[in-house]
């Protein structure tokens, strides 16, 4: 983006704060209305700012947050796809997991089987591999 096309210095700071409110705010509802309240500006004015400075809606950003952090609870934690979809933000498991599926391909149970099965594909050495493949003896 060239220079004079970039928000002022103001705005970009206002749209900085925005982007860890978001951060700060994944598990609730929050609509344009609000983030441009938190930037104090009107919300067709900050819309156009964050999407020229960000490359993305205030809305699809959030979303992306959302997923994100999906991933890494899904990735370091047991809770629940349930769980996991209320500290995210999502009113709806099924809106939680079309939107999940959306970004990464697969729905939220079938990503955390996955990181199970890589997990644990690598969990024998060389050294041992020889005795977890062992051909059974027939006895003759």
């Amino acid at each position: 983006m060239p220079e004079s096309d970039l928000p002022s210095p103001h705005l970009r700071r206002k749209i900085g704060q925005v982007q860890a409110y978001l951060q700060q705010n994944l598990d609730r509802d929050v609509d344009l209305r609000a983030i441009a309240r938190e930037a104090a500006l009107s919300p067709y004015y900050f819309s156009r700012q964050f999407t020229a400075y960000v490359g993305m809606p205030p809305y699809r950003y959030l979303i992306g947050l959302r997923i994100q952090r999906a991933v890494e609870l899904l990735r370091d934690t047991e809770l629940s796809i349930t769980e996991i979809c209320s500290r995210v933000g999502f009113n709806s498991l099924s809106h939680f997991a079309t939107t999940f599926r959306r970004h990464t391909g697969l729905a939220p149970s079938a990503y955390r089987r996955r990181l199970d099965w890589e997990q644990n594909a690598h969990r024998f050495s060389p050294a041992t591999d020889p005795l977890v493949h062992r051909p059974k003896r027939m006895n003759v």
